[in-house]
């Protein structure tokens, strides 16, 4: 019992610090939803993604440079940097013609500036699916624990559900907490491994009420 009492003041300790972080710095967005600016290029040829970073390094310097293939057949690039001027531009555009024997223009290039992401607009599409989900989730339980308090057998209805509740949101809590004190940027992957803990987090609690009803 001292034990788990230590470890829940740990957990809440870590939630509370990372809410206070989160509200005086926010999150550490990565690079993709940080503002930046995204080159789209034409290339009309297959292309190796490390020799189009080469060619940029080449102009920019070593600024962080993502680059990705685009269009059906992958025959355009994307190149996202912080900052890139007109004149760099240029520069870009004359050594990929040279590379790959094209004739493109700097009118040519999409040239597309984004700007800061918010947590929200991250999280919108998600938020359906996870409240339909959750919805499932209690009503699952409550029919489980009523079918089994029919049988005979005592299972607190009320408490239960509000500690599965619980649970699933300390885990939510922590995850975040845990990324907004360790600074580890905000990715593509954050959501899904947040659902996927949520997934993780539902199954625990089912098996755990199956082993003692």
């Amino acid at each position: 019992m001292k034990n788990k009492k230590i470890i829940g003041i740990l957990l809440a300790l870590i939630i509370i610090a990372g809410i206070i972080v989160t509200a005086i710095w926010g999150f550490n967005f990565g690079f993709l939803y940080s503002p930046h600016k995204e080159l789209d290029i034409y290339i009309g040829q297959e292309f190796e993604k490390e020799e189009i970073l080469s060619i940029a390094k080449e102009v920019v310097g070593n600024q962080k440079i993502v680059i990705q293939k685009v269009e059906l057949y992958e025959d355009m690039v994307s190149i996202g940097m912080k900052d890139i001027t007109e004149e760099q531009i240029e520069q870009l555009n004359t050594k990929i013609n040279e590379k790959y024997g094209i004739e493109n223009t700097v009118e040519d290039i999409i040239i597309t500036e984004v700007s800061h992401a918010r947590g929200r607009d991250l999280v919108k599409p998600y938020i359906m699916p996870i409240f339909i989900s959750f919805a499932v989730v209690i009503a699952y339980l409550i029919i489980y624990i009523a079918i089994y308090n029919h049988m005979g057998k005592t299972i607190p209805m009320a408490k239960t559900i509000g500690i599965s509740v619980v649970v699933i949101f300390v885990v939510q809590l922590l995850y975040f907490a845990i990324l907004a004190l360790t600074r580890l940027p905000i990715t593509r992957f954050t959501l899904p491994i947040a659902i996927v803990l949520y997934i993780v987090t539902t199954i625990g609690i089912m098996l755990r009420l199956e082993k003692h009803s």
